[in-house]
C-alpha cells in the first residue's frame, strides 16, 4: 500500500491547462488594427475625383478621338461617287464657309456637307479659296477639293492622252473634260499658219504626244496644242540623240530630209516624218512591247528590200484612219459609209479595194500622206531601232502578240491558223 502515492503527484496535467492559459489569444485583436487603414483609405483630396474614375474617362476619351480621327481620315481620302464627270463651280468674292459648302454639294462635287463645312471653317480653306470658277470633277476625295479651293494653281484639269489616239480622240477627250471644245482643236490640227510653223502637211496627226497634262479650264485650242506638239519635239529629239542609225536610215529613204525653208526652229523634216508615221503604224498594230520593235522591222524591210515589190505596207489601221479622215474634211468615202454619216471601223474587202482613200496603203504604195495615231516613245523607239528580222508579214495571233514569217505561203498558214481569212494582218495580194 505504501506504493500507491504515484498517482497523486501529477506533473504531466499541465498540457492539458494549455487551453485556459489562452496564449494565441492575442491575434484576435488584429481586427481593431483595420481602423486605421480604413481610415487612411477615406482620406481623399477634397472635391477631387477618384483616381480610377479619371483613369476610366482618359481611356474613353482616347478611344473616342481615335475613332473620330480615323473617321475623318478616311472621309477625307475617299472619293465622292462620281463617275469622272467635269464640274464647273464659282465661288464668289463674298463666299463664306457655308457658302463654298453649298455650292460645292449643289454641283455634286461633296457628300456629307455639314462635314465638310466643319473642315473648311476649322482649316480658313473658305478664306483662301480660289474666287472665280474653278474646275473639279465628281469623283474626287474631299482632300482633293481642299487642294483645289486652296491651292494658288486651283481650277487645272488634269487630262490624260492614252497612245495611239487619234487627234478626233484627243479633242473628245479634251472637250468632256472642260478644256477646250473639241471642233476648235480639230480645226487648230489643220491650221495653214501652225501647219507651216512645224513643217508639216495636211494636219498635226502623230505629233501631239501622248502623255499626262494639267491644263487651264477653257483653255485655247491653240496653247494646248502647242504643249502636246512641244513635248512631242522634245521627247522625239532625245530619242534621235541616242538612236542615230535610225535617223540616218530614215534620211536614206527621203528626198528631201532638211527642214522646209519656212518652217520655225523646233520643226520636223522629211526624216521625222517618215519615223512618225511609221511609229504610229506600229502604234496601232500592236499592243505588245515585245512586238513593237519586230513589227517595225517588217514596215523597213517593205520599204528597203529591193526584191519586195510592190512596196505596199498592206496596214489595215490606214484604212479604217482614211475613212475618218475623210468624213471629217467633208468628203466620205462610200466604201467607208454605213449611213447616217457613220464611219465603218471594222475593215472590209470593199475598203481595201478602194483606191479613193489615200491613206489605203494596200492600194498606194510607200507610206500614207501622214501618221495615222500619236505614237508614244516606245512606238518611236521601235521604228528608230527595229530588230534585224527579215520578216514580211505579221498577222495577230491573240493576246496582243502577233505571227511572224518571210514568205507570203508561211504567212498564209498563219492566217489560216490563227484567224482563217485573208483580209487581216498585212497580207500581200
Amino acid at each position: 500500500m505504501a506504493g500507491r502515492p504515484r498517482p497523486v503527484a501529477k506533473p504531466a496535467a499541465k498540457p492539458a491547462a494549455k487551453p485556459a492559459a489562452k496564449p494565441a489569444a492575442k491575434p484576435a485583436a488584429k481586427p481593431a488594427q483595420r481602423a486605421p487603414r480604413r481610415s487612411r483609405a477615406r482620406e481623399a483630396p477634397p472635391g477631387g475625383p477618384p483616381v480610377g474614375s479619371l483613369l476610366v474617362a482618359l481611356g474613353v476619351f482616347v478611344v473616342i478621338a481615335s475613332l473620330a480621327a480615323f473617321g475623318l481620315f478616311a472621309y477625307l481620302r475617299t472619293p465622292h461617287g462620281g463617275r469622272g464627270r467635269p464640274l464647273r463651280v464659282t465661288i464668289e468674292e463674298s463666299a463664306d464657309a457655308a457658302t463654298v459648302t453649298r455650292v460645292l454639294w449643289s454641283a455634286g462635287a461633296i457628300d456629307h456637307p455639314w462635314l465638310f463645312h466643319l473642315l473648311v471653317s476649322v482649316t480658313g480653306a473658305a478664306d483662301r479659296a480660289h474666287r472665280g470658277t474653278i474646275a473639279l470633277r465628281d469623283d474626287l476625295t474631299p482632300y482633293a477639293v481642299l487642294r483645289s479651293l486652296s491651292r494658288g494653281t486651283a481650277g487645272l484639269v488634269r487630262v490624260t492622252i492614252p497612245e495611239g489616239y487619234t487627234r478626233f480622240d484627243i479633242a473628245r477627250r479634251l472637250e468632256s473634260a472642260g478644256v477646250c471644245p473639241a471642233a476648235d482643236f480639230i480645226a487648230h490640227t489643220e491650221d495653214p499658219a501652225l501647219l507651216q510653223r512645224y513643217g508639216l502637211g495636211d494636219s498635226l496627226e502623230g505629233y501631239l504626244f501622248p502623255d499626262t497634262y494639267d491644263f487651264p479650264p477653257d483653255s485655247p485650242a491653240e496653247r494646248v496644242i502647242e504643249r502636246m506638239v512641244t513635248e512631242f519635239s522634245r521627247r522625239l529629239l532625245s530619242l534621235k540623240s541616242q538612236l542615230p542609225e535610225g535617223v540616218r536610215r530614215a534620211a536614206s529613204l527621203v528626198a528631201d530630209a532638211t527642214p522646209s525653208p519656212v518652217a520655225q526652229e523646233g520643226s520636223f523634216d522629211g526624216a521625222d516624218r517618215l519615223i512618225v508615221t511609221l511609229a504610229s503604224l506600229v502604234e496601232r498594230e500592236t499592243g505588245s512591247p515585245g512586238d513593237r520593235a519586230h513589227i517595225a522591222s517588217v514596215f523597213w524591210n517593205r520599204l528597203r528590200l529591193p526584191d519586195f515589190h510592190p512596196r505596199l505596207l498592206q496596214s489595215d489601221p490606214t484604212v479604217v484612219y482614211g475613212c475618218t479622215a475623210m468624213a471629217a474634211r467633208g468628203t466620205p468615202l462610200a466604201s467607208c459609209s454605213i449611213g447616217d454619216g457613220g464611219v465603218r471601223r471594222t475593215i472590209t474587202g470593199t475598203m481595201l479595194l478602194d483606191r479613193n482613200n489615200p491613206f489605203n496603203t494596200y492600194q498606194h504604195e510607200g507610206i500614207p500622206p501622214g501618221a495615222i495615231a500619236n505614237p508614244g516613245a516606245q512606238s518611236l523607239a521601235a521604228v528608230l531601232s527595229p530588230t534585224g528580222d527579215q520578216d514580211l508579214y505579221f498577222v495577230a495571233m491573240g493576246g496582243g502578240r502577233s505571227a511572224f514569217a518571210p514568205t507570203l505561203e508561211e504567212h498564209r498558214r498563219n492566217v489560216q491558223r490563227y484567224l482563217r481569212r485573208g483580209d487581216a494582218g498585212v497580207v500581200s495580194p
